[in-house]
């Protein structure tokens, strides 16, 4: 719904553009609720790799083979057994509608992601690396290396600098044992022409668009795959627009499965997953609106964003950590929009009550790299409603919701779980915002 600069009265007001702002906006959407959208400019989901990371097994010994891993849900169960403060521990209760969220917030965002099945597919990083994902986007399925039967090719663009096909290659090399495909580099003369050599991805992404450039491509691939080839792994530039169809253009050319390997920044599966959430969002009927949230006491008074007055009973604050700004500085840890303190983490300072606004950064990192840091899951402690706590551990307002990465007690960036928790308690927080602007029972319930 366009923004027109005429005053906004709804029952919901989501702050935040990224996965989880998007998954609560469209969740209230679908529990009826009248919904607006406020974002200072496009989440950290624009960032994205490609792949929607739930849950791993936290159990599993790095030698566990693909197929001897638990599935999403139990890894999910695993992880709030084992990890206290974990968004996944303190929603413990509410884990038997992880994977409904999932699914739904999927398949809202189906033009881009593939549907989940259950377990974890296993991808390729540009860094030599395999990462497990409950799903990725459908330009990616090809390339789960769990189900690859026969030889996989990674594509080398020959004279374009951007990628080591080599190095990702390796990362198949290592997971052979765990039950990979065994793999192979195929050099391929594409981007040799000037203009293109040193482009950047999405410069690429588009070129592969234009009319009859993702078949030339495919014609390349198939005169020169190795023998018993049962799929070819490209760079992430397989189109920024999926209806262009670089994929399946690809694939008929070539006469075999084509999938690209998990994106670095910058990435253009990122741009292609943020582009339809914007689409999704709009088609839904929410109001999106742009500007910083300003002069916001609570949920259930007026507010402006970018010069317009809105009024919601909920608000659903899901505006991301530190790259979202979702949670800043100013002499002491915070969230900018309410001044609600930063409470929880994981780590040395993860016990119930530890006060880490006014430690330093200093004080909230570790010597030791791969111990958690408490500084990097810093973030709104809350309970098991949703409802951000204040110092003296009591709900700030029962209209007042968090989703996403700016809950505290997790490090989206390196457990495995971020695309999962903000979906989770996306889904989660749109629908209890709907319900408590909207008292009456939601679809489904009651």
């Amino acid at each position: 719904m366009p923004d027109d600069g005429a005053a906004i009265a709804c029952d919901v007001l989501v702050i935040g553009g990224g996965i989880a702002g998007a998954t609560a906006a469209l969740a209230a959407r679908d529990a009826g609720a009248r919904v607006a959208l406020a974002r200072r400019a496009p989440g950290s989901t624009g960032l994205s790799g490609g792949a929607v990371s739930v849950a791993h097994d936290p159990a599993a010994l790095p030698g566990t083979p693909f197929g001897g891993r638990a599935g999403v849900v139990e890894s999910a169960r695993r992880i709030s057994a084992s990890q206290p403060g974990h968004p996944y521990e303190v929603l413990r209760d509410s884990l038997d509608r992880l994977w409904t969220a999932v699914e739904f917030a999927t398949g809202q965002l189906s033009s881009v992601l593939a549907p989940p099945s259950g377990r974890n597919r296993w991808l390729l990083t540009p860094f030599g690396k395999v990462h497990p994902a409950a799903t990725c986007q459908r330009t990616m399925v090809a390339g789960d290396l769990a189900e690859v039967r026969g030889l996989l090719a990674v594509v080398a663009p020959r004279g374009h600098l951007w990628w080591d096909a080599g190095l990702v290659a390796s990362g198949a090399v290592r997971a052979r044992p765990l039950g990979g495909p065994e793999v192979r580099v195929v050099p391929l003369d594409l981007f040799m022409w000037e203009d293109a050599a040193l482009a950047r991805p999405a410069d690429l992404a588009r070129l592969l668009e234009a009319p009859g450039a993702a078949e030339e491509a495919g014609k390349m691939l198939a005169e020169r795959l190795p023998r018993g080839a049962a799929a070819a792994l490209f760079p992430p530039v397989l189109g920024l627009a999926p209806e262009a169809g670089v994929a399946s253009r690809l694939e008929a050319a070539a006469g075999l499965p084509v999938a690209e390997f998990l994106s670095d920044l910058p990435s253009v599966p990122g741009l292609r997953l943020q582009r339809a959430m914007e689409a999704r969002l709009g088609a839904a009927g929410v109001t999106l609106l742009s500007g910083d949230v300003r002069g916001a006491p609570r949920p259930g008074e007026a507010v402006r964003v970018g010069g317009r007055q809105v009024l919601a009973r909920s608000w659903v604050l899901a505006s991301g950590r530190f790259v979202g700004g979702g949670i800043v500085r100013r002499g002491r840890l915070l969230d900018p929009v309410l001044a609600l303190p930063v409470l929880a983490s994981e780590g040395p300072f993860a016990e119930a009550g530890a006060h880490l606004a006014a430690r330093s950064p200093a004080a909230l990192t570790l010597r030791d790299s791969r111990s958690p840091q408490p500084l990097l899951s810093a973030g709104l402690k809350v309970d098991a409603e949703l409802h951000p706590l204040d110092e003296d551990g009591r709900p700030v307002s029962d209209r007042l919701f968090a989703a996403g990465s700016v809950i505290g007690g997790h490090d989206q960036a390196s457990d495995g779980t971020g695309m999962g928790v903000a979906m989770f308690t996306g889904w989660l927080a749109g629908r209890a915002a709907a319900a408590r602007a909207r008292p009456a029972a939601l679809p489904g319930e009651g």
